[in-house]
């Protein structure tokens, strides 16, 4: 495990296609996204090799329910007996993985036969928790709605940390901020919209931003991320 900041862990022995991190709190400690299928094992096993028990894991907070983000879900979930948090909307996904499509129909059946692997089948999981933008969460999170990507997608926002988990709302790719991929993302207006709203609504409170995809930024992060918005509209935030 790679430690981003204070209380925050990136589990990079699942390798860099993706990301998921371990929060530290009072009651112990929050998985924020799950990787692939095939990374439950490895999430686990590092846990365990960090000396943190499995049931020290109290909480999952899922930011959307793509099989890269919770493909290990159900497997980390019967191990820790974690509470599974998403979005309201996002549940459908996380309950029938196989309605989640690719936006564009060229990709629609290779992803399907894709997901038929078995090291990447993606068991379907019933949430114990559903969540709402702006709720305030036990971790010291306040939830960001950012949909487009997906419908339910959420970031998260603690602004003590002046921290942002970006999830796949934005991407930090070649060294610059992007939107989520066209090819994944179904409604792309309200994905840019999201952008608009982290940058208007948090821009000023953050400094450090996490991803889904790419690596971290530790300084400045809000304002690369209303650059990114500006970038988009064509107009300052």
């Amino acid at each position: 495990m790679k430690q981003v900041t204070a209380g925050l862990w990136e589990i990079d022995e699942i390798g860099s296609a993706v990301h998921c991190y371990l929060w530290e709190w009072r009651e112990g400690y929050t998985l924020i996204d799950t990787g692939f299928p095939k990374d439950a094992r490895t999430v686990l096993d590092t846990l365990v090799a960090n000396k943190i028990p499995l049931h020290a894991v109290r909480r999952i907070i899922v930011t959307h329910g793509d099989l890269d983000h919770t493909g290990g879900l159900a497997q980390i979930r019967r191990a820790t007996q974690a509470r599974v948090v998403c979005h309201a909307v996002e549940k459908e996904f996380l309950e029938h993985p196989m309605r989640r499509r690719p936006a564009k129909w060229l990709l629609r059946v290779p992803f399907r036969l894709a997901t038929l692997l078995p090291g990447l089948y993606q068991r379907p999981v019933t949430p114990d928790e559903l969540v709402v933008d702006g709720q305030e969460l036990p971790e010291g999170f306040t939830v960001v709605h950012t949909p487009g990507h997906t419908p339910g997608h959420i970031s998260l926002v603690h602004r003590e940390r002046r921290l942002l988990i970006a999830g796949d709302a934005i991407s930090n790719r070649g060294g610059k901020l992007r939107a989520p991929s066209n090819g994944f993302t179904p409604d792309v207006d309200n994905a840019q919209r999201s952008i608009w709203r982290l940058a208007k609504r948090y821009g000023d409170e953050i400094e450090m931003v996490v991803f889904g995809h790419g690596p971290p930024i530790l300084s400045n992060g809000g304002k690369r991320v209303k650059g990114l918005a500006s970038q988009i509209f064509s107009a300052e935030i």
